[in-house]
């Protein structure tokens, strides 16, 4: 199934990151429901509602998922908490740490979508039920520092060898166990954060700004590399990394 590749996942799974607008989140739940997108109901995913919101955290954490069967409406609810310190301001740090963060826990909800899909509802309940599947993920105050220190080399040839940005740890059965997924999720991580999509994206709008003169090669990298990181809260690193492994795409699509 395609949608259980790295590539399928992320066509079907982007809208639904866009529709949240993780760096708009109040204490005020932005609602998605999967039923409302045809590709998501195609492909088997039309059951789930993806709730995000801010949350005041006692215990230090920067962002959780959680996740709840409702019987009465026999839909999944996905819960995705982010922490109100991170949004005390809209200055780019600021903006930079809550995306991070906001889309780490929209993977662990993509693992739960997925695995459901691949089991079907009745095994993925029988195995949420004996406490198989990790029902809960947490990002702790010293995890969120790691990751901030560890999120420039993601999605470079370097990688990143954090726990947190491993295909691992967003895995819900052990090795004892298939899920289904054949694609990577820290790739997914990645791909969700910046995309060649989103890339090609921007240079296009940047591109379409400057056609009387038009613009040069090397000053649109330019334009793209601080539009990413300002408009798009990136990390200067990671928006570099990932341009240069683009490069070869760029050249083609854009000289």
């Amino acid at each position: 199934m395609a949608e259980h590749t790295t590539e399928g996942a992320f066509a079907l799974l982007r809208p639904a990151l866009k529709h949240l607008e993780v760096q708009k989140l109040t204490s005020k739940p932005k609602i998605f429901k999967s039923s409302s997108s045809i590709p998501l109901k195609s492909a088997g995913f039309g059951r789930w509602v993806i709730i995000a919101r801010q949350i005041s955290s006692s215990d230090g954490a920067k962002g959780r998922t959680t996740i709840v069967f409702d019987k009465k409406h026999n839909l999944f609810l996905l819960f995705i908490f982010i922490d109100e310190s991170l949004f005390v301001d809209d200055a780019v740090i600021q903006r930079m740490n809550r995306k991070m963060i906001a889309v780490h826990e929209f993977v662990h909800c993509s693992a739960h979508m997925i695995l459901k899909n691949y089991y079907g509802e009745t095994r993925y309940i029988e195995l949420m039920e004996s406490s198989i599947i990790k029902k809960l993920a947490m990002t702790t105050s010293n995890e969120f520092n790691e990751m901030v220190s560890a999120i420039g080399k993601l999605g470079t040839k370097d990688g990143s060898t954090h726990e947190m940005f491993t295909d691992g740890h967003f895995r819900l059965l052990d090795k004892n166990y298939k899920d289904g997924f054949l694609g990577n999720y820290a790739e997914l991580y990645t791909e969700l954060m910046l995309s060649y999509q989103l890339v090609s994206e921007t240079m296009t709008a940047i591109k379409n700004q400057h056609t009387n003169p038009q613009i040069g090669i090397s000053e649109l990298l330019t334009l793209t590399v601080r539009n990413l990181m300002d408009k798009k809260a990136l990390d200067m690193e990671f928006v570099l990394g990932r341009i240069k492994l683009f490069l070869p795409l760029i050249f083609s699509e854009f000289t």
